[in-house]
C-alpha cells in the first residue's frame, strides 16, 4: 500500500514538472513563411502588404542588462501611419513589452549610448534589402543626444522606407534567452520576425 502511495507520489511529480517544461514551449509562436533569415541575427519578413527587415547582431548575445537594440527598416505596400504602440516584443511567455518611451531613453541616456557603440562593430545595412532608396526616411522615434525631434508615428508606403533603431526595455531587468517575437502592426495585418536570444 505504501509502494503505491509512494509510485503515484513519484509519478505525478514527474508529470508535473513534464508539464512545467513543457509550458513555454507551447507557449512558443509560430512564424509565417514570410519571415526568412538573412544571417545569424537578421530577419526579413516581406509579404504583399509590408517588407520589414530586423537586424539584432549585438544584442543577440548581449542582452543580460535591461536594454535590447534592433536596427530595423520598413516599407509597405499602400500607404500607411505606423504609431509608436503599433510595434513591440513579444516574449517567449505572450507578454507584451512596449517600445521604449522617449522619457526612459534619457534617463539611460549613458547606458543607450554605450549599447549603441557597442553594436557599432557589428552594425548591418538594413536598407541594403530594399529598392526604394530614393526616399529614406528617420522613423524619429528615439531622440538621442544632439538627435531631432521625436515623432509618434511615421509614415511609409511602396516609394518610402522608414529606418530606425528600436529599444526596448526588459520588464524584469534582463532578457532572457529564448525567440520573442517582433511585431509591426499596419493597416491591413501585422509582420511577426523571429528574434532568438541566446
Amino acid at each position: 500500500m505504501f509502494q503505491t502511495g509512494r509510485r503515484a507520489m513519484i509519478l505525478w511529480t514527474i508529470c508535473a514538472a513534464g508539464l512545467s517544461f513543457a509550458t513555454p514551449t507551447a507557449q512558443q509562436q509560430e512564424f509565417s513563411s514570410a519571415a526568412k533569415p538573412r544571417g545569424k541575427a537578421v530577419i526579413e519578413y516581406k509579404d504583399q502588404a509590408i517588407q520589414v527587415v530586423a537586424a539584432y547582431n549585438y544584442s543577440q548575445f548581449n542582452h543580460d542588462s535591461r536594454w535590447l537594440l534592433i536596427e530595423s527598416a520598413l516599407s509597405t505596400e499602400k500607404e500607411n501611419v505606423i504609431r509608436r504602440e503599433s510595434i513591440l516584443l513579444r516574449t517567449p511567455q505572450g507578454r507584451e513589452v512596449p517600445l521604449a518611451s522617449q522619457r526612459r531613453i534619457g534617463e539611460e541616456a549613458t547606458r543607450i549610448e554605450q549599447l549603441l557603440q557597442n553594436a557599432k562593430v557589428v552594425k548591418h545595412d538594413v536598407l541594403s534589402y530594399f529598392n526604394q532608396l530614393d526616399r529614406v526616411e528617420d522613423m524619429k522615434l528615439f531622440r538621442l543626444p544632439f538627435g531631432s525631434v521625436v515623432h509618434d508615428e511615421f509614415i511609409v508606403d511602396r516609394d518610402r522606407v522608414a529606418v530606425g533603431p528600436l529599444f526596448f526595455e526588459a520588464p524584469t531587468g534582463r532578457w532572457e534567452d529564448g525567440t520573442y517575437a517582433l511585431v509591426v502592426r499596419h493597416g491591413t495585418g501585422a509582420a511577426e520576425l523571429p528574434i532568438r536570444l541566446e
